[in-house]
């Protein structure tokens, strides 16, 4: 008997996920030998993030485990490092302590899926929420809980406007949904759970660059768009169309149009960028940076190479390209799997052709808009035909019961409201500030330290005649927050972005720790700045009209 081909799938999305159903009569036959690997022993179902968001689900529903969905395939799990394409070896790495390992394969199945692009607009990868990964999704979730937590506390009616105003960044499926459900969540939420916060403060806003919301309906389904965009407005959704985000900061979005909304909540569901390992093949790519295929979804000029899902371009047989959603990942997943088959035994290829069902969208409270071969469907009937694929497409059984459990339940026993405490004042990230905005204000309470990577701001001391008065302007390598952070006093200065700023903030306890780590830069950070200091350079630290420089912030 002759050894079995071996594929290898990277990556564990819906494609694997058909592929390997197709595969697996082959694999107990020991005609062929599929692996796949992703660094996730789980696979996370999209269909659902806006009920997991709003506490109808349990975060952990919308997982599958890979290895009950995978075998007799086996399951690799792993970090890709690199294909070797004259060897024909996939490269992988443990996180552990990046040990590596060896596959070799007949056939590769390139399904990487896709990623955020943080490109989209400043600050998206400083302030934005996304809902690209999983771990990206429970932030979010915890944040949102957070900003309800927060304004119930809040007694400045303009900080709560911010904590209560939620913005979200694109008016596709996936923007729609988070807005629809975000919306009757908080309102609903406030009236049971916190009872201080007026439901009339929340603020739902969708920013979509199009002229209308849902392009995925397209042109041939006016009248769905037309519906939902009524239906979320009678809601008390914000519709902002023609319109894109400019820029996304700590409290604040820019939008194209000028507006500024005052906001601590931006949700992104806008853009795609391909996986970096996609820059390392030598193979053709569209312009969206997708793996061209031919009508069988190999990549073009190759014979055992094949690419599905997010990151690849396969010809849709009405023409273009099958569009970035799951239904289409799974049937050109299972295309490949035959045609892996195929060429095994010798058989002509079959050329992908699935068109489509449908398409439906949830607008919240049990209402939606779709259609089934065109046939459009509005409102609970329409909400219902969409939970009901939605469920046939969760991956394994036991996910299936528990979301069907959690779905019974939740009207009965009530949303899950349990936020895992994130300390907002710890860790490390990069933050971004336009031109004019605070980035800490003199008399607050201050936990968190700045180094300036690009821009520059001006340090604001207030007269005793009640003046404000710019005592120095910092650029990029000086710091500022020193005095808060090590001596447990408030801001002394008010610290306002001169340009666009872009900076390292550390909270108290990694500041310690750097500083800790390090003597001179902890003399740097814990003694006063002077101009020519570690940390200060003479020329980021110009004192204006002659001012002496003091203890800043």
């Amino acid at each position: 008997m002759s050894a079995p081909t071996r594929v290898v799938c990277l990556g564990g999305g819906f494609s694997a996920i058909y592929l390997s159903r197709v595969l697996r009569p082959a694999i107990r036959r020991g005609e062929v030998e599929l692996t796949v690997v992703s660094r996730e022993n789980f696979h996370t179902f999209h269909g659902f993030i806006a009920e997991m968001l709003t506490g109808k689900l349990q975060p952990e529903q919308i997982l599958s485990p890979a290895r009950r969905m995978f075998p007799p395939a086996r399951f690799h799990c792993a970090e890709i490092e690199s294909v070797d394409l004259e060897r024909r070896v996939v490269t992988t790495s443990r996180a552990l302590d990046g040990k590596q390992f060896l596959l070799p394969y007949d056939h590769l199945v390139v399904g990487l899926g896709s990623a955020d692009d943080n490109s989209r607009y400043p600050g998206l990868a400083e302030h934005a929420l996304k809902l690209k990964t999983y771990w990206d999704c429970f932030r979010t979730r915890n944040h949102l809980l957070t900003m309800l937590e927060l304004a119930e506390i809040e007694p400045d009616p303009a900080e709560r406007r911010r904590l209560l105003s939620f913005v979200i960044a694109g008016g596709n499926y996936g923007g729609i949904e988070v807005a629809a459900e975000l919306n009757d969540w908080a309102r609903g939420l406030v009236k049971k759970e916190y009872r201080h916060v007026d439901p009339a403060e929340v603020s739902v806003t969708v920013v979509h660059s199009g002229d209308r919301i849902l392009p995925e309906l397209g042109a041939h389904q006016p009248k769905l768009q037309a519906w939902a965009q009524r239906y979320l407005v009678q809601c008390g959704v914000t519709l902002k169309c023609n319109t894109r985000v400019a820029a996304a900061t700590a409290d604040e979005v820019h939008l194209s149009s000028g507006e500024r909304i005052q906001t601590r909540t931006v949700i992104t569901c806008t853009g795609l960028a391909m996986p970096p390992l996609l820059d390392t093949l030598p193979f053709e790519r569209d312009e969206r940076g997708r793996l061209v295929t031919d009508e069988f979804a190999r990549v073009r000029g190759q014979e055992r190479i094949w690419a599905s899902g997010d990151c690849a371009a396969v010809p849709h047989p009405d023409g273009g390209t099958c569009p970035p959603l799951a239904i289409f990942a799974m049937m050109v997943g299972r295309n490949i799997g035959e045609n892996v088959l195929h060429t095994v035994r010798g058989q002509p290829l079959r050329p992908y052709s699935y068109v489509g069902l449908g398409d439906a969208c949830t607008l919240g409270r049990r209402r939606a808009v779709g259609h089934v071969k065109g046939i459009r469907i509005y409102g609970f009937p329409a909400w219902l035909t969409w939970r009901a694929f939605l469920l046939r497409f969760v991956p394994t059984w036991d996910r299936k019961v528990r979301m069907l459990v959690d779905f019974l339940l939740w009207p009965v026993l009530g949303r899950d409201v349990v936020n895992p405490r994130i300390d907002l004042r710890t860790g490390m990230r990069r933050e971004l500030f336009e031109p004019g905005q605070d980035v800490v204000r003199e008399g607050d309470v201050g936990h968190r330290l700045f180094m300036i990577l690009s821009g520059e701001v001006d340090v604001i001391r207030r007269d005793p005649d009640g003046r404000d008065a710019v005592v120095a302007t910092l650029g990029p390598g000086s710091h500022f927050g020193e005095r808060a952070v090590f001596q447990n006093v408030r801001r002394t200065a008010t610290v306002r972005a001169r340009s666009r700023v872009e900076l390292v903030s550390l909270g108290r306890q990694e500041a310690a720790t750097l500083a800790a780590a390090a003597p001179p830069l902890q003399d740097a950070l814990r003694h006063t700045p002077r101009p020519g200091s570690v940390g200060v350079p003479a020329e980021a630290l110009r004192p204006l009209d002659g001012a002496k420089p003091r203890p800043l912030a």
